[in-house]
């Protein structure tokens, strides 16, 4: 596994842990948003690991302003992170994958894709971007046995979340969740370890919302 992270140190910590519970895994700084660097990471797959085989888009920023005092430069590093560096990622893994002969690729996009929330306007706007990019290139890649694939999450309990909302965000969410509590990060690690695997070898193109039943309310 190739662990890109424009946060070396952060990518090489996760690959020390992969390797130390048996797995096989290298860090690689990679910032999503230059191409250079993103086709860099898909090639040392390639070379180094032996093939590229399944893709996980998850580089993402979180910031929140009414549309109205966005500043351009916010909107912009919206767009740049959680959209082009999506769809980067994405144009260099469709040529490795057709040529490994099929693979998987999913994206995380979010709840707010789907169902958005004030003030987070450059946000949702980037993360909806993202259901399309995952059906264009499911379309795209169905020829070659690429699937792609995109998770939505709802609120989940992790430090960049608790840094942009603060525990009342998660008190009231799981007052509402029809399932009573937020996510946690396992929660939509299943859910794209799934759409990764054989067992969802007949699903392309899907958004599939983790949120404990929010979405329906």
């Amino acid at each position: 596994m190739v662990v890109a992270d424009v946060d070396h140190a952060a990518g090489t910590a996760t690959a020390d842990g992969i390797r130390r519970a048996g797995g096989r895994a290298e860090a690689v700084e990679c910032d999503v948003t230059r191409w250079e660097q993103v086709q860099a990471a898909v090639d040392r797959a390639v070379s180094g690991l032996g093939g590229l085989d399944i893709v996980v888009n998850c580089a993402g920023i979180m910031k929140g302003h009414l549309l109205e005092e966005t500043p351009e430069t916010e909107w912009r590093q919206m767009l740049d992170v959680n959209l082009t560096g999506a769809f980067l990622v994405t144009k260099a893994a469709l040529k490795a994958l057709r040529e490994r002969g099929g693979g998987a690729i999913v994206h995380i996009a979010s709840r707010m894709a789907i169902r958005v929330k004030e003030g987070h306007g450059a946000y949702a706007a980037a993360k909806a971007g993202i259901l399309q990019l995952t059906q264009m290139a499911a379309l795209e890649g169905a020829p070659h046995k690429i699937r792609v694939n995109c998770v939505c999450p709802g609120i989940v309990d992790s430090p960049m979340t608790r840094t942009a909302y603060g525990q009342g965000a998660f008190d009231g969410w799981n007052k509402i969740c029809p399932l009573g509590r937020s996510a946690t990060p396992d929660d939509i690690a299943r859910a794209m370890l799934f759409l990764a695997s054989e067992e969802a070898a007949f699903i392309t193109g899907v958004n599939l919302a983790v949120d404990g039943g929010r979405t329906i309310l």
